[in-house]
């Protein structure tokens, strides 16, 4: 099983964001169903350690908040652009909501926590087949405004991601409440 944990985007706000990247030459889409914002990626597991994340996560204690997708940017190497994605605002929610994601699974395993890298919140809308950097400049100079409804943030899930025709569909196989939802 392929794993990670993240944040559901309401769909109405994920169907908002498609068409800024659909039908770009070059671009990947990422279709509304499969938008998130990952708090963690986890990678492939046995069931029966599914099974532990799982247990783990649903001790993750945290309080409701409110978020806005707001603004895009992009994910690039020195060559290239790799992602186009949209950011978040009260980022320091979704990092504190992190944080206690990773201590819950560091107490399962220490590799689950041993990534460094710094956590942008974002929600990925495309990622780069071939497409210029002039096309992503393109999109963020006619789209980079992009600001949603605010929505709260009363649960986190843990997803699958299968490969299905050769694309990538994310399940969602558990969902944890904040402190007070069900």
């Amino acid at each position: 099983m392929r794993l990670f944990v993240g944040v559901e985007i309401p769909h109405d706000i994920a169907v908002e964001l498609y068409p800024i990247a659909r039908g770009t030459k070059g671009l990947d889409a990422q279709t509304p169903e499969n938008m998130h914002i990952t708090l963690k990626f986890i990678g492939n597991v046995d069931p029966v350690v599914a099974g532990e994340i799982d247990q783990a996560l649903s001790q993750v204690a945290f309080e409701s908040f409110d978020l806005q997708v707001n603004g895009l940017d992009v994910f690039a190497s020195k060559r290239n652009i790799r992602v186009l994605w949209a950011g978040v605002s009260n980022a320091e929610a979704i990092l504190d909501l992190r944080r206690r994601v990773n201590t819950e699974l560091e107490k399962i395993n220490e590799e689950f926590c041993s990534e460094n890298k710094k956590m942008i919140p974002h929600v990925t809308l495309a990622t780069n087949v071939d497409a210029s950097h002039q096309v992503f400049m393109g999109l963020i100079e006619r789209n980079g405004s992009v600001k949603s409804r605010m929505f709260s943030v009363n649960r986190f899930c843990l997803y699958e991601s299968v490969m299905s025709s050769g694309c990538a569909e994310f399940n969602v196989i558990s969902t944890y409440g904040a402190i007070g939802c069900d």
